[in-house]
């Protein structure tokens, strides 16, 4: 697969208007445990594929082990970090409460400003028949 800038989906998020590739940073720089213990399991389990064709048990069993810890611990970074993230929450509620507004108070008036231009070309088109 190709790193090239071209091959990441660069495709905004329909709520944030940043790309995949930005989401996945910004994911990634809050919760860095959670995909780090990601790639450990998954490079557990491989080495335990690896193990088990070439028919050693022993090694088998304990990259099973490594691979059963390592999810664990995932799952424990999942949980510290939505707790963690939950008690800044209201914080961010406030401001995101606060952009919602500045937004809105925008488009409501871009529909004002939208209504008086057409009102004012509607003037214009029956003073130029």
């Amino acid at each position: 697969m190709s790193t090239s800038p071209a091959a990441v989906p660069t495709t905004p998020s329909l709520h944030t208007g940043e790309s995949y590739q930005e989401k996945a940073w910004r994911k990634f720089r809050e919760q860095p445990l959670v995909p780090i213990g990601t790639l450990v399991t998954c490079g557990a389990l491989i080495m335990a594929t690896v193990k088990m064709r070439r028919g050693d048990s022993q090694s088998l069993n304990n990259w099973l082990r490594v691979r059963v810890i390592a999810q664990g611990a995932t799952i424990a970074a999942v949980c510290a970090g939505t707790y963690a993230l939950g008690s800044t929450a209201g914080e961010e509620t406030k401001q995101t409460r606060q952009l919602d507004e500045i937004q809105a108070h925008r488009e409501a008036r871009a529909g004002r400003d939208r209504k008086e231009f057409e009102d004012r070309l509607k003037v214009a088109e029956r003073q130029w028949k």
